[in-house]
């Protein structure tokens, strides 16, 4: 798998989630696919990304850097779309993603998103 393929379909789930395409989640990950995060699978992704978009209507992700090597990838995001009262600091995702026959096979994933919500549950 080239670098290239790698970086498209990562960038596909980015536009998958900020365009509430989550039917094409199934076409994005593997069928053995984990989310280090949500110690879960493909389905916990589409309950989280259906909660994500009824919290926060607005929110999309912008890829800010993408580093791949191979089948690996590290991503950072901001978070957008979110109203965020009296703070300087953004909502930002940091990834590690692995792809596996050009789906997303594995991610492991660190937000501080808890530090704008608190304890609010995002799965």
């Amino acid at each position: 798998m080239t670098r290239e393929e790698s970086a498209l379909i990562i960038y596909r789930m980015y536009e998958a989630f900020n365009s509430r395409d989550i039917n094409s989640v199934d076409d994005i990950f593997t069928n053995g696919f984990y989310s280090h995060p949500l110690q879960a699978g493909i389905e916990a992704v589409k309950k989280a990304w259906a909660s994500m978009f009824e919290w926060f209507p607005d929110i999309r992700v912008v890829v800010q850097d993408l580093l791949v090597d191979g089948d690996k990838a590290a991503s950072r995001t901001s978070i957008q779309g979110i109203n965020i009262a009296d703070s300087e600091k953004q909502p930002m995702i940091i990834e590690l993603i692995r792809v596996e026959n050009q789906r997303i096979a594995e991610v492991w994933g660190l937000s501080n998103m808890g530090e704008f919500f608190g304890a609010k549950s995002m799965g």
